[in-house]
């Protein structure tokens, strides 16, 4: 029995390396900083330099920001906040507006708690629902035409790493494949922050921040080698569904909008031609659509492809090549759009849901309103009732 459970712990550890080993080949190499990149800060203060680096690492992590999370900091906004600032706002200041600032407070985390209390849970079981049926059960309301179903992304397969996969990579955390180890590749990581705003990290601090660090990268480093997997699985996938990548199916977003930023001026001469009248600016405003809007997106998404297949093929030309490299390029380049698509249809499904939690969460507010009113005024009669008594006794 013990010879067998050390064959699994090999097999597995073995099947991580591997996976580790795809994964370091498909990434990207850290780069060293620019000097360039550093200039800029020469002149700037130590204290300067440390508020750019906490601003950026607040931004990056804002970056991860969910639903739940934007739940949880609108009810701490409500419950905590909103109550000290409806007492020190300006008004009378006789005794009956301070009687009704201090209710109206007191009714603030009442509100919050029922808005958490309808909405989060319907929140988090909308999303991971939503994630569930596209990524589990791949139904096709959420596949894509001649991409099929959604690779799910590196968020979600984070979420979804165990703890056997994490112990499997950890004992790999020092071990040198393909001339680094995951643990230098967390340094270089962490150095490299404080190098682009010009600082440095003492051997101590970054031990500390290694340290901290290293579950969530590893976790990152197992969801990108699945990710690597589903990419590969998914090139297989579309050998037949779609054997022949065009040219222009090439064309990423970021290459349209570098097309764009380098032909601005015939970009922009295309909504000209197109003569958008009021209402089809108005539509536009709104997030709606018109035949001109929609002839005007057509001719200006051409123009971007046009000239950003220009500019593809002479950065990247081994992808013209091999048909490996056209499936791939074309994966990543619909898989931007899928998911894009895919959170709009969550965003709005979302928003339906939280519309009849927040109609739901109102009636509860509602019923219990006048029961806090209730409970408040006998709470300031009997302080009344107190102080009248108090006044007879002193006299």
């Amino acid at each position: 029995m013990g010879s067998r459970i050390q064959n699994t712990i090999n097999v597995n550890s073995s099947l991580a390396a591997n996976a580790l080993h795809r994964a370091r080949s498909v990434a990207k190499p850290i780069s060293a900083v620019s000097s360039a990149g550093n200039v800029s800060f020469q002149g700037a203060s130590q204290l300067s330099k440390q508020g750019w680096f906490l601003l950026r690492k607040l931004s990056h992590n804002m970056k991860n920001v969910t639903e739940m999370t934007n739940a949880y900091i609108a009810a701490i906004g409500t419950g905590i906040i909103a109550p000290f600032v409806i007492l020190a706002s300006p008004g009378k200041g006789d005794k009956e507006d301070k009687d009704k600032k201090k209710f109206q407070a007191l009714r603030q985390p009442l509100s919050a708690a029922l808005a958490l209390i309808f909405q989060a849970p319907a929140t988090y079981a909308i999303n991971n629902g939503i994630d569930y049926l596209a990524y589990k059960k791949k139904i096709k309301a959420f596949s894509e035409k001649g991409f099929g179903n959604l690779i799910p992304d590196i968020k979600y397969l984070k979420k979804h790493v165990n703890s056997e996969e994490i112990t499997q990579w950890d004992a790999m955390f020092d071990q040198v494949i393909n001339g680094t180890s995951l643990k230098q590749e967390l340094e270089n990581r962490i150095i490299k922050e404080y190098r682009e705003v010009g600082l440095t990290v003492s051997p101590e601090k970054l031990a500390k921040r290694v340290a901290k660090e290293r579950k969530s990268f590893l976790m990152e480093k197992i969801a990108n080698a699945k990710h690597a997997e589903l990419v590969e699985a998914k090139i297989n996938e579309l050998r037949k569904l779609k054997p022949v990548i065009k040219d222009t199916d090439l064309v990423t977003e970021s290459y349209k909008q570098l097309a764009i930023q380098r032909n601005n001026a015939a970009y922009n001469e295309i909504e000209k031609n197109i003569g958008l009248t009021l209402k089809d600016k108005i539509a536009r405003l709104m997030g709606f659509s018109t035949k001109k809007l929609k002839e005007l997106e057509v001719k200006q998404n051409e123009f971007a492809t046009e000239k950003g297949l220009e500019i593809l093929k002479k950065s990247n030309r081994q992808v013209f090549k091999k048909s490996y490299a056209r499936l791939k390029q074309y994966i990543e380049n619909q898989e931007v759009v899928s998911q894009k698509m895919f959170s709009n249809k969550k965003f709005w499904i979302s928003l339906l849901v939280n519309l009849f939690m927040v109609t739901a969460s109102c009636y509860a507010l509602n019923w219990a309103h006048p029961r806090l009113k209730e409970v408040w005024d006998k709470y300031k009669n009997k302080n009344a009732q107190q102080n009248n008594e108090l006044k007879v006794e002193v006299k």
